[in-house]
């Protein structure tokens, strides 16, 4: 059941547990040593849905009926800039480091590394390129809620226009500084989670026979319509409208699910909870347990699977060192 406004909503801790662990199970395979075979099926699925996802979460809690917009843009830059700012210096004297020692990595260390996300690129953590676009993402969003005077047919289609604009830079070579092109990408991701609660997930709670309906509309969407994609890199198959229904439909999937195992996946929605902190920390975690799961097992799935569960019990440690030490550089409220 769906908790009250002053409490976290149990099923979207789980839809975001669900989005963080298909990211580190692309990464696993990312890591993976020479000669192991990916799932293709599988992982095309997921590769199609597991960054998109978190845009669309991020925008199902927005109440646009609350909504102060510079008191919002301040409270997301210090949400989203500052664990950037201090995990993009910590990644960048680690890799340092890791490079001193020997211990090889996916991106090779050079000293102009640090100006990489000016260019859009990443290195070691690669996965902190999501902060900044989801940052651009909220900016965008909150300026077409003052043009648009938070008309909801105006927003969504200046969201639309801002969407597709993003979505053709890639194909027209153009790439903008600081992942302000997958940012523009996301701007109507946020208002289709905007309009998911408003007027889907809000009619789903407690509604098991609609929600489960939910869960299979939503697949066939998503079978139907999934294009491939790599949003860090603002690149994109197929056509705009193509990319926005199989976002859609894999996200109220996702959400459905969530809401029908809300009783059994409390350790799913543990990650979901501190997503922020497995984002910035799980290539610690994964590029080393993955070389030397790769050293023993040989097998590629009982591989991925050990190397996963691995992950996930060093984040019961990792997690509440975090919360412990440094809460407040992760958004951890106690």
């Amino acid at each position: 059941m769906m908790k009250s406004n002053n409490k976290r909503l149990q099923f979207l801790d789980i839809s975001k547990g669900i989005g963080m662990m298909m990211i580190v199970w692309m990464h696993i395979w990312g890591n993976r040593p020479n000669g192991f075979t990916p799932p293709e099926m599988l992982n095309n699925f997921i590769v199609s849905i597991y960054v998109p996802l978190f845009f669309v979460l991020s925008g199902y809690l927005i109440k646009l009926e609350f909504l102060d917009i510079k008191k919002e843009i301040c409270k997301k830059t210090i949400s989203l800039l500052r664990p950037f700012a201090v995990m993009y210096l910590f990644s960048f004297v680690s890799s340092f480091f890791l490079n001193v020692v020997g211990f090889g990595v996916k991106h090779e260390f050079m000293w102009d590394n640090i100006f990489n996300v000016v260019y859009s690129k990443t290195f070691f953590n690669g996965p902190l390129w999501f902060l900044l676009s989801l940052y651009w993402g909220f900016v965008i969003f909150y300026a077409i809620i003052w043009i648009s005077r938070s008309k909801e047919m105006i927003m969504a289609l200046l969201s639309l226009v801002v969407g597709c604009v993003g979505f053709y830079l890639h194909k027209l070579d153009i790439t903008l500084p600081f992942f302000i092109g997958p940012g523009l990408v996301a701007s109507p991701l946020l208002v289709c989670g905007y309009f998911t609660r408003k007027y889907i997930g809000n009619f789903l709670i407690g509604n098991r026979c609609l929600t489960v309906v939910t869960v299979l509309v939503g697949f066939a969407i998503f079978a139907t319509f999934r294009t491939g994609m790599s949003m860090q890199n603002n690149s994109y198959g197929g056509f705009y409208l193509l990319f926005l229904l199989s976002v859609f439909g894999g996200s109220i999937m996702v959400l459905s699910v969530s809401m029908l195992t809300e009783r059994w996946l409390s350790f799913v929605g543990y990650w979901g909870k501190y997503s922020l902190v497995v984002l910035c920390f799980h290539n610690f975690v994964l590029i080393p347990i993955a070389k030397i799961a790769g050293v023993i097992i040989h097998q590629p799935i009982m591989w991925a699977l050990c190397t996963f569960c691995i992950i996930y019990a060093a984040f019961l440690v990792v997690i509440p060192f975090i919360s412990k030490t440094c809460p407040l550089f992760f958004n951890i409220k106690k």
